[in-house]
């Protein structure tokens, strides 16, 4: 499907062309397609569309959408895109760890609802972290404002269980 015929039928509002817009991306989807599809996700207001494409997304196993959703959530202009971009890292089977700084820094300079995605992501990704990324890690979120140490701890917590699981 093109992705103008894709689109269309996600921006329609009809829920029959827009599952049949998600069956065949998802059958026939590429990169090109996923990338506009992440374009068009924040000017969808139905939240449960908005579930089912970041779903969809988070789904695609393809290593070369990392780099794609990354460079999308760097562009990203507002907190509801960048949270929703997020979300579909988190809830993906790929590998982002190699985006730890990226995810530190939303979570250090960004609102609440950005913050708490990126700590999600981070605090999923601990397990897949090298030894020398969970020092930095470790250093980086000692110095963290007071208003986001909840959200630091539970990343400390998933440290002290990786280290644990480690030594045994």
């Amino acid at each position: 499907m093109e992705n103008k015929a894709l689109l269309e039928k996600i921006s329609s509002g009809d829920d029959e062309q827009i599952a049949e817009a998600l069956r065949d991306f998802k059958e026939n989807g590429d990169l090109q397609a996923a990338g506009t599809l992440l374009d068009h996700l924040r000017q969808i207001k139905d939240e449960r569309l908005v579930t089912t494409l970041s779903n969809l997304l988070a789904d695609i196993k393809d290593s070369q959408f990392r780099a794609l959703l990354i460079s999308k959530l760097e562009e990203a202009e507002d907190e509801r895109t960048r949270s929703g971009l997020l979300r579909i890292v988190w809830e993906s089977a790929l590998d982002y760890s190699a985006y730890l700084d990226v995810f530190l820094r939303l979570l250090q300079d960004e609102s609440f609802l950005v913050a708490f995605e990126a700590s999600t992501v981070i605090e999923n990704l601990v397990h897949r972290l090298s030894l020398e990324q969970i020092d930095r890690l470790r250093e980086a979120i000692r110095h963290f404002p007071e208003e986001k140490e909840f959200l630091v701890e539970n990343i400390r917590e998933a440290i002290d269980r990786e280290i644990a699981d480690e030594e045994m």
